[in-house]
């Protein structure tokens, strides 16, 4: 249930001038809610990229052509609601467009900035009529909207929502992730073969592969890569590093590497080659067990597990482990040929696609089938992974141990299109063994393992208590428009359940300890491998019992159950008591207790953002009998307090105990108040009256970064780009917000054209800058012959990651033939008012103003232009016919231009050009995820320096998280979030 609440805000700006295997859809060819990228929204007023014919939809109807032909399930398959979810994604990806469907009427009025037209979808009966109301709408959009978005991105975002009405797996990859698909299945692609990792801003090698480029030449575990080719790599992400040291097979890349005991970078030439990577690792444990771990379904794995197993058969394997948690997926052939390595007869997985069935059934290739096998998933296995589990356990060939598995029991066949972009369409269904399906339930395990955390101390937000699972358990079924199947039956029951106690892994170095408990999906280190629990209850049951039999081998387990359930209880019960907490068995009692609880927050009222508040629980037994093992868990819609466990023990009549955690609010928590509640457990169900309580949070007041830049030319001294020319970058950055910066702030600037470009600096603090304070910056760089294209572009990022707050934008600077220049100093003065610029040409950006009368000292004519000494160390470029000669007064004094000021949400107007303004609705628990609810445009506005609006919002049940987004332009834009909470509708009782 929803309902509408009124939200009034001026939008104004800063106060200065501006001068198969998928197991989760994210939605891929379509922009996300972080608002950081800028190359599918419109860029108001100027071309970015050629024109895309949207209208002529030439990828869509191919899309459409294959739903067709090939998609599982045609009744899922309806015209209206596809061109609904289409529109809906364009909208979440161009600003200025807003949808607004009215299903009772069939019609659907479509507004792009200031104009409005509505289209009746009462004829959309078919797909094809579907893709002719689309091109007409799609010329409205084309005509209206601002220049600048890459439309063939934007048909991307079509065809992802219209698929996502189908399934969560039917996908179109962009260009770039069909390439990242392809590595994936694959296993293979062109580069050096280094694990790398960033640590406290450095890209340190992990290890380098055996027999690979790296290894030959030398590169070691432990040694800093400072730059790739020319490129620092100290504002690199570990993706982008990766990114610029593959490449096709036979070329070269140079890396200059920092090694303990060098005096001097070192220098390393490295031809990439054809890399393999593994995804298969095995170790011999002891008594025999041969350990097998497969982290993702490419090609060749089968053959790679063969191999493990005859290499550990020759060393005393007799049993085995085949671990498969958190393997998503892959190729289905793949998963057909591991399940062959180990069972003798049957059907391993049938597909069906309506009245088609295709049964795979067992090859007896190269395996074992005959000694014991227990195979370990969890949640976070999925796809090809559930094949092989669904195969071993209802062909009873091995014990499941661990979690339920994900639950995705659909088949998706992959698409190439002419663009390079990719087609992941579902096709069909699988079966396990029996024509079971497992689609939303997931392999159910025989014996199910359950994580306990119990910290060693209770006094910081490190320091935390996990017994029971987590409220929410992510799986197939929570995702929008999972495939129901007739064939999944919700019957399996583990035979066995062991709770047990998480030994803590202390941080690596440099990193900060964990404030919430891992994820019960957690795996084995993937660097080594190291027994953990789940591997040693394996080994234990499969080295203490011969048999390839399912069900011996779940049987025989019954005593080791026992024994390590009693070992485990002992644990939990001194851990918790070194926390004060008695965790005394339950006695049998005729007496019943009852329990009043509640709970209270410190500091007490508001708290702000990055406090750490401290949660105390208070329990009062009011009943005659004994309660035991009484466990309050909050209740939240707030990530931060959701599941956080306060145990009080045992309790006698009358007595009152307490249980305090303390919880890190994060720096960059927005405005909500959060409604506390608790669930309580204890061991004989007693009756529990539960007060809950509330908690505001203020959102820090956070930094907002205008910047101004100049190129500085120290080659031939024209201000403009030629190759083989030196620079400097030189930034203003102003904090023009009403918070300072924290120490995480930073100033960054990466190298966005490619080869010929090198930067000798890419990144400066910007800690702790106050509002209203600026602070200067010069990054050094180089162009060469390299350099390929018309223009230098460079991208600019101010941010501080504690506020989450950013501004970024791409600079272009145009190579330009060198204007001839000739020495000239002597002193001027202007005689009217002129804007400064950064070259000797128009087309240069715009530094600063001078006044009429200021003075300066010339350094040089090129041109038409004189050049200029500025304030400090900086330089201009002034029209010489408005100069001239003497000079008196102050020198080099100009008024500061911003290239860019965020716009401010608040309730007061100043001065500089606000775009527009476009509100997103999303709240959880309804599944609403970033519904836009209003847009509107300033073009032609009164006031191009404010912008007012007030409109209704929808609000369901629960916390709704309500984002305002203000642009300047398509890269400059301030983002406001602040959380309303709805009460849910209660049932009226009768008195």
């Amino acid at each position: 249930m929803r309902s509408r609440s009124n939200l009034a805000l001026v939008v104004v700006a800063g106060a200065l001038a501006l001068v198969l295997t998928v197991i989760r859809q994210s939605p891929e060819g379509v922009v996300s809610l972080d608002l950081d990228t800028a190359e599918v929204r419109a860029a108001p007023g100027e071309a970015a990229v050629p024109r895309h014919d949207l209208s002529a939809l030439k990828i869509f109807n191919i899309t459409l052509m294959r739903i067709k032909d090939r998609y599982v399930d045609a009744s899922r398959i309806d015209p209206k609601k596809m061109l609904y979810a289409a529109l809906d994604s364009v909208q979440f990806n161009i600003p200025e467009v807003l949808v607004e469907p009215d299903l009772a009427k069939n019609k659907v009025a479509i507004a792009v900035n200031d104009k409005k037209e509505v289209f009746d979808t009462d004829d959309v009966d078919s797909l094809w009529r579907m893709t002719g109301k689309l091109k007409r709408i799609f010329r409205f959009v084309e005509t209206n909207m601002n220049a600048g978005a890459d439309l063939g991105k934007v048909e991307y975002a079509a065809i992802n929502g219209m698929l996502s009405t189908l399934d969560p797996h039917s996908i179109l990859m962009d260009p770039e992730q069909a390439r990242d698909m392809d590595v994936q299945t694959s296993g293979k692609f062109g580069g050096l073969g280094i694990v790398i990792r960033m640590q406290e801003r450095k890209l340190m090698v992990i290890k380098p592969m055996k027999d690979t480029p790296a290894w030959f030449k030398g590169i070691k575990a432990g040694d800093h890569i400072v730059k790739i080719n020319n490129e620092p790599t100290e504002n690199l992400t570990s993706t982008e590093a990766v990114d610029r040291m593959r490449g096709d097979p036979k070329t070269a890349v140079t890396l200059w590497i920092e090694r303990k005991g060098n005096d001097q970078l070192m220098r390393f030439d490295v031809v990439r080659d054809l890399i393999h990577v593994s995804v298969v690792e095995h170790k011999l444990l002891d008594h025999g067990v041969g350990y097998i771990k497969v982290k993702q379904f490419q090609k060749g794995i089968a053959n790679e597990v063969a191999q493990a197993m005859k290499d550990m058969s020759a060393q005393g394997a007799s049993s085995w482990i085949l671990d498969l948690r958190g393997n998503p997926g892959g190729l289905l052939e793949e998963a057909v040929q591991l399940a062959d390595l180990y069972v003798d007869s049957g059907t391993v997985v049938t597909t069906v696609s309506g009245r088609d069935r295709d049964a795979r059934r067992v090859e007896h290739s190269f395996g074992d089938t005959t000694s014991s096998l227990a195979l370990l998933v969890n949640g976070g296995s999925a796809s090809a992974s559930e094949i092989v589990a669904g195969a071993l356990k209802n062909l009873d060939r091995a014990a499941i141990i661990g979690t339920k598995t994900f639950g995705k029991g659909s088949v998706q066949e992959l698409y190439d299109n002419e663009d390079k972009s990719k087609l992941k369409l579902t096709i069909a269904q699988y079966l396990t063994p029996g024509d079971r399906s497992i689609q939303n339930l997931g392999i159910i395990p025989d014996i199910q393992l359950h994580r306990m955390y119990v910290p060693e101390k209770n006094d910081a937000t490190t320091d935390f208590v996990r017994l029971l699972s987590p409220t929410h358990v992510y799986g197939e079924k929570d995702l929008d428009r999972a495939l129901v199947s007739t064939y999944a039956k919700d019957t399996d029951k583990p035979e066995f359940e062991v709770p047990f106690l998480v030994d803590r892994k202390k941080p690596a170095v440099g990193q900060p300890a964990a404030t919430t408990p891992p994820d019960d999906e957690d795996a084995p280190d993937e660097d080594e491998i190291v027994e953990d629990f789940e591997m040693r209850f394996a080994k234990e049951l499969v080295s203490g019992m011969t048999s390839s039999s399912r069900p011996k081998l779940v049987a025989s387990a019954g005593k080791l159950v026992a024994r390590v359930r009693g070992e485990e209880e002992k644990k939990l019960i001194t851990a918790l008591g070194t926390i004060g907490v008695d965790w005394s068995a339950p006695a049998a009692q005729s007496e019943q207790a009852s329990l009043d609880v509640s709970m209270a927050t410190s500091p007490a009222g508001a708290v702000k953002a990055g406090d750490t508040v401290t949660a105390t629980v208070t329990v009062k037994n009011t009943g005659n009998g004994t309660a035991y093992r009484v466990l309050p868990r909050i209740q939240a819609d707030d990530g931060v307090f959701e599941d956080a466990e306060l145990p009080i023990g045992k309790l006698a009549p009358g007595e009152t105990k307490t249980f305090s955690a303390k919880l890190q609010v994060p720096k960059d928590a927005d405005d909500r108040v959060d409604r506390l509640g608790l669930e309580v457990t204890e061991a004989h169900n007693a009756t529990t009256k539960v007060t809950p309580s509330e908690l505001k949070i203020e959102a820090t007041a956070r930094p907002v970064f205008a910047y101004a830049y100049q190129l500085v030319d120290d080659g031939n001294g024209d201000g403009l780009v030629q190759r083989g020319e030196k620079y400097r970058l030189q930034v203003q950055v102003k904090n023009t917000g009403a918070g300072a910066s924290t120490d995480e702030g930073a100033v960054l600037l990466r190298n966005a054209t490619g080869d010929g470009v090198a930067l000798a600096k890419s990144r400066f603090d910007l800690k702790n800058l106050a509002p209203g304070q600026v602070q200067s910056f010069e990054f050094p760089l180089t162009t060469d012959a390299a350099m390929k294209g018309d223009e230098l572009v460079v991208e600019l990022l101010a941010y501080d990651s504690n506020l989450d707050v950013s501004s970024t934008e791409k600079l272009h600077f145009k190579v330009t033939p060198p204007v001839a220049g000739a020495q000239v100093n002597r002193d001027v003065t202007v005689n009217s008012a002129a804007a400064i610029h950064a070259g000797a040409s128009d087309d240069t950006s715009v530094i600063g103003t001078a006044a009429k009368g200021a003075s300066y000292s010339s350094i040089g004519k090129f041109g038409p232009y004189t050049k200029v000494a500025l304030a400090g160390t900086r330089v201009g470029f002034l029209p010489t016919s408005i100069l001239s000669g003497g000079g008196s007064g102050t020198f080099g004094a100009f008024t500061q231009a911003w290239n860019s000021t965020p716009p401010s949400i608040n309730l007061t107007a100043t001065k500089t050009h606000v775009e527009d303004v476009y509100v997103y609705v999303s709240n959880r628990s309804a599944k609403i995820e970033s519904r836009k609810v209003f847009y509107r445009s300033n073009r032609g506005g009164k006031n191009g320096k404010s912008l007012d609006f007030s409109t209704e919002l929808p609000l369901w049940a629960g916390s709704n998280m309500v984002t305002v987004v203000a642009r300047a332009n398509a890269e400059v834009r301030t983002v406001k979030t602040m959380f309303v909470y709805k009460e849910p509708l209660k049932t009226a009782q009768t008195p």
